[in-house]
């Protein structure tokens, strides 16, 4: 008789499907993310040898091109490249005769005013007005050889060969610089699209006398003009329209307006400042 009545079998380790597989799955994702986290570009593109990485150099390269200055309102691309501006301001050129002034309207404050008063300019070319000023020059009415209207409705009757437009001594005192500029060139974008066909300048405001900047009423400073009249340059260059700057004509050599050229509140003009305004203007008209 045997030891045992019943040989025994051998036992059988049963392993789980499920279990050997997400065994499997782990393993796996483990190298990959150490092939992932331990392998970098260029070792991949080395391997490949088809694509060179740039340069230190071309990557700063790169960077001051991405920080270049994005486009504002003042350097509009498609706004400069459609005009085809001429040289401003206007260079010295043969005086025209007095005759020119017949093709032209002169649009303007009080200044421009003068100009009609002194009979330096006919009346009837002169649109303006002593109580004009640049923020109501859209809406005001002044009287023309057509009636009592506005000065855009004058110049669409009108439709001059040249347009000379003077504003801002009369809002100087109390506006500031944007915000004339920013009436100025509202208007002038009306000018443009009413009248096309004309040649329009822009003039440069006046200076001030040296008592007019230090007056304890309405002082103007000169450094305040000068600054919008840079700006009303750089919208004639922007808008290919024509810059006459009157105001370095008139000053002094301290960048003032002569004592003797001005009315007493210094900052209006006297027939011999206005002289030397019209001269300046039909010596320098764009060719």
């Amino acid at each position: 008789m045997s030891d045992y009545s019943t040989k025994k079998k051998p036992r059988r380790v049963r392993y789980h499907f499920s279990l050997v597989f997400f065994v499997a799955v782990f393993i796996f994702g483990f190298m990959f993310y150490k092939y992932v986290t331990e392998t970098t570009l260029e070792d991949v593109l080395a391997k490949e040898g088809s694509i060179s990485l740039p340069a230190a150099s071309d990557s700063v390269e790169n960077t001051d091109n991405a920080n270049e200055t994005p486009p504002t309102e003042d350097n509009d691309p498609e706004e400069s490249e459609a005009a085809e501006p001429g040289i401003n301001p206007v260079p010295l050129g043969e005086k025209k005769s007095s005759d020119y002034l017949d093709s032209c309207i002169f649009i303007g404050d009080s200044i421009t005013y003068g100009l009609a008063s002194y009979n330096v300019v006919p009346s009837a070319n002169v649109y303006a007005s002593v109580s004009m000023s640049i923020s109501k020059v859209e809406t005001a009415e002044i009287e023309t050889q057509y009636g009592k209207m506005t000065i855009l409705e004058a110049l669409t009757n009108k439709q001059p060969e040249n347009i000379y437009i003077m504003l801002g001594s009369n809002g100087a005192a109390f506006m500031n610089v944007n915000d004339m500029y920013q009436s100025f060139s509202s208007f002038m974008k009306k000018v443009s699209e009413l009248c096309p066909q004309s040649e329009i300048y822009i003039l440069s405001v006046p200076p001030v006398t040296a008592n007019k900047e230090s007056s304890t009423e309405t002082p103007i400073l000169n450094s305040d003009l000068d600054e919008f009249n840079e700006k009303l340059l750089e919208y004639a260059d922007r808008n290919n329209m024509h810059y006459v700057d009157v105001c370095t004509a008139l000053k002094d050599e301290n960048g003032k307006l002569p004592e003797d050229d001005a009315e007493n509140d210094g900052l209006h003009l006297k027939y011999s400042a206005y002289t030397k305004l019209i001269d300046y203007v039909l010596s320098h008209v764009a060719e």
